[in-house]
């Protein structure tokens, strides 16, 4: 590239570079970014025990969810009601500060559910084992209480493939940081 065109390439790049938004921008909250062990605790409808979670914030405002009691083998419990009795997938979604405040953050996911060999087909319609049949979305809002711990509420929806709301519930949850830890070592 002759000198010239280099020129003219960096005065238009300069030129626009106020209208491109910075990653800082989109990524919203760095402090969040990691992954954190999530403890659930479900208030509506009542009696359900916690949960452990594991949420990864990504950069750029993105996240992925695994869960101790949302997984591919929940159909198998056979202590949840019929709407809970389906398998699900990680939960996939995004993140974000809440009104610029750096201490709040909105997060919303969503897992495929599919159905197992319990499922109710009056709840999910006609399947065969295994076959996709809802969704379940998940919204929260959290606080942070410091660098490594988060605090809030959240409500979730399991809905049927053609749009029927299957189960609604919310509840709390607390969060802390995971961190590098030492090595463990084996006994002799």
């Amino acid at each position: 590239m002759n000198k010239l065109a280099f020129a003219i390439v960096s005065i238009v790049l300069l030129s626009l570079a106020p209208f491109m938004p910075s990653a800082r921008a989109q990524a919203g909250n760095q402090s969040m970014v990691g992954t954190w062990i999530v403890t659930v605790t479900i208030t509506t409808p009542p009696g359900a025990p916690p949960f452990t979670d594991f949420i990864a914030f990504n950069q750029g405002g993105t996240l992925t969810a695994a869960s101790s009691a949302f997984n591919a083998h929940t159909s198998e419990n056979p202590h949840l009601p019929p709407p809970l009795v389906v398998d699900t997938s990680d939960g996939y979604g995004v993140w974000k500060s809440i009104d610029d405040d750096s201490n709040r953050v909105a997060i919303t996911f969503e897992r495929f559910l599919f159905a197992g060999a319990a499922t109710s087909q009056n709840i999910y319609g006609p399947f065969v084992p295994a076959q996709y049949v809802g969704v379940n979305a998940v919204q929260a809002e959290g606080t942070l209480q410091d660098v490594d711990h988060l605090a809030g509420r959240f409500t979730t929806q399991f809905t049927n493939l053609g749009g029927q709301l299957a189960f609604s519930g919310s509840g709390t949850f607390i969060a802390s940081r995971l961190k590098i830890e030492p090595l463990l070592t084996t006994p002799p």
